[in-house]
């Protein structure tokens, strides 16, 4: 029994050793990935030469303002300059600006749509502050459009934005929607 637990020890040992080994060697190497990570995140948050030569205001409409602003989406491969010059051209219209309307309204505000509608009918209620995103206490007792605009416009001042402060009907469809 001696002869079998000095065995034993023995492969524990040579076990743990192996086990050091190993986590040395996973540590060089989350070392060195977090350097490349890194290297590759401190290039890509320098503007790339393409972004550089844009200019302001030139063929695609975008003030150097802009450029900064939306650098993010500038750098997508399939996006670029062309698609957030296209979404600054582009109307939404979102109807209802509750649970499910509120955040989409600040996401549109923020990626830069050039025109934005907000149809609802309803006031801003204390029962909903913690699941429509896009409300505040102060306008608590007002209308949710007035509260939706006002937060999208402390999102993005650049933004147009339509208010429609009544339901989404067969009979005003047409009117709202052109």
């Amino acid at each position: 029994m001696d002869s079998s637990s000095s065995l034993i020890h023995q492969e524990l040992e040579k076990l743990k050793a192996e086990k050091k080994v190993i986590e040395n060697r996973i540590s060089i190497l989350e070392a060195q990935l977090s350097n490349d990570i890194a290297t590759k995140e401190s290039d890509s948050s320098s503007c790339p030469n393409s972004l550089l030569n844009l200019g302001s205001n030139s063929e695609h409409g975008l003030s150097s303002d802009m450029i900064y602003r939306y650098s993010r989406h500038l750098l997508l491969p399939n996006f670029g300059v062309k698609g957030q010059s296209n979404l600054l051209k582009s109307s939404i219209l979102v109807i209802g600006a509750g649970g499910l309307g509120s955040p989409a309204l600040l996401y549109l505000a923020a990626c830069g749509i050039g025109r934005l509608g907000i149809v609802d009918h309803d006031v801003v209620e204390l029962n909903n502050l913690h699941r429509q995103i896009i409300h505040a206490e102060a306008y608590i007792g007002q209308s949710k459009v007035k509260s939706a605009a006002a937060a999208c416009w402390a999102i993005n001042s650049t933004i147009q934005i339509e208010e429609y402060k009544e339901a989404f009907r067969t009979s005003n469809a047409l009117e709202i929607m052109s």
